[in-house]
This record gives structure tokens, C-alpha cells and sequence, in this order.
């Protein structure tokens, strides 16, 4: 048996006898070396593939490049959210002042500011988009960014109202619900500024906001 397929040889050896009721072992043996030796082979192919797909999808992944966040104003919906552009102070492209006057005889609030702090939200940011309306601009997009800085959860209909020369204009609520230390946005549009309003360059634009009540 010394050419015999070491395998075979040693299963022939396990055996002790190659005969088992008058049936000859050697055939049984011999197939069941050769279907050993084919699920090695199948296993170590299968090996291989799973080593180098993980290597691959590795090199795929260090490889790739870190995205790239582009701050946009696009899609700013006035919920909690940590994505969008952080909004500090006063931005605005022509000078607005704080009124004074709520401007709504609904308001369960004094008026406020930047900087005031109106049940529990305080504003920190106010952003103005201008554009064409009669000879003059028009503040037509307001975003309010106000932020929680109470340990309670704060649910309030915070309105913007807009102004000029002193006289009321338009006034909108967003309702939101901020989490403790959280920042909302509030986006207040006014298109109908376009349509409406004959300016002039010289127009004064001034705004305020205040809590409305919550329906």
C-alpha cells in the first residue's frame, strides 16, 4: 500500500479489514477520501473570495473620500436641526431695526428682540432675504433662530411681525417645540411683499416678535 493516496491508507487502516459482510470497502473509502478532498478545495476557494472581497470593500473604504457638507439656506424648515446653518446675530443685507409695538392684539407676550428671551426660547440669530419689490428691496424670507435654554421641554408659537415706517405690515406664527439646550430655525416668508408693496429705497423696515397663542 505504499502508493496507495495517504488518506486511503490511513482510512483503510481505521478499518482494520477491507472486506464488511462479504462487501468490499475500498470503493466506499475511496469516494468518500475524494468528497473530503473536494469540500477542502471548496473551502478554500470559498476562503480566498471572502478574504479578498473583505479586503477590497477595506481598501474601498479608507480609500473614499470624506463628504463634502455645503452650508445652504435651501430646505431650512424651521424644525430642530443639527444640519443646518448655525444663524448668530443680525444678517441682513439692508439695516433693519427692532420695533417696539407687539402689532397684535392676540399676543400672550411682550415684543422681543434679539437677544430676549419670550417662554423660554431665546432668540440668537435672525437672517433677512431681500428682493426686488416696486423701486426698493423687500425683506421677504426671515429665518429666526431661537434656542432652549431651560431644562424643560418648550412648546410656544413664536410670531415675527415686519414693519415699515413704523406701520404694520404682516405678521405669521410657526409653532415648534425645542428640547432642552436645542435650536430651532423659524422661516417666516413673505412673497406677497412683491406683489403688494410699491418701496422706495429710502423705506425704513423694522420687526419684532412675540408668542402667539398655541392652537
Amino acid at each position: 500500500m505504499s502508493d496507495v493516496d495517504p488518506l486511503i491508507k490511513r482510512e483503510m487502516q481505521w478499518m482494520a479489514l477491507g472486506v464488511l459482510e462479504n462487501r468490499d470497502l475500498a470503493p466506499i473509502i475511496i469516494a468518500k477520501v475524494r468528497r473530503q478532498r473536494i469540500r477542502r478545495a471548496l473551502v478554500a476557494v470559498l476562503g480566498v473570495i471572502a478574504v479578498g472581497a473583505t479586503s477590497i470593500g477595506i481598501y474601498e473604504v479608507i480609500q473614499r473620500p470624506a463628504p463634502i457638507i455645503v452650508a445652504s439656506d435651501n430646505g431650512v424648515n424651521g424644525t430642530n436641526s443639527g444640519s443646518q446653518p448655525e444663524i448668530i446675530g443680525l444678517q441682513s443685507d439692508y439695516p433693519v431695526t427692532w420695533e417696539q409695538s407687539v402689532g397684535d392684539v392676540g399676543a400672550i407676550s411682550a415684543a422681543g428682540g434679539l437677544g430676549d428671551t419670550l417662554g423660554g426660547l431665546t432668540a440668537t440669530g435672525l437672517k433677512i432675504s431681500w428682493e426686488r419689490c416696486g423701486k426698493g428691496q423687500c425683506p421677504v424670507t426671515w429665518v429666526l433662530s431661537v434656542i432652549n435654554k431651560t431644562n424643560d421641554l418648550v412648546s410656544a408659537s413664536p410670531s415675527l411681525s415686519v414693519f415699515t415706517g413704523h406701520s404694520p405690515l404682516v405678521s405669521d406664527s410657526r409653532p415648534t417645540t425645542v428640547i432642552p439646550g436645542g435650536t430651532a430655525l423659524l422661516v417666516y416668508s413673505f412673497p406677497e411683499f412683491q406683489d403688494s408693496l410699491e418701496t422706495s429705497p429710502t423705506a425704513t423696515w423694522q420687526w419684532n416678535w412675540y408668542l402667539s397663542p398655541l392652537r
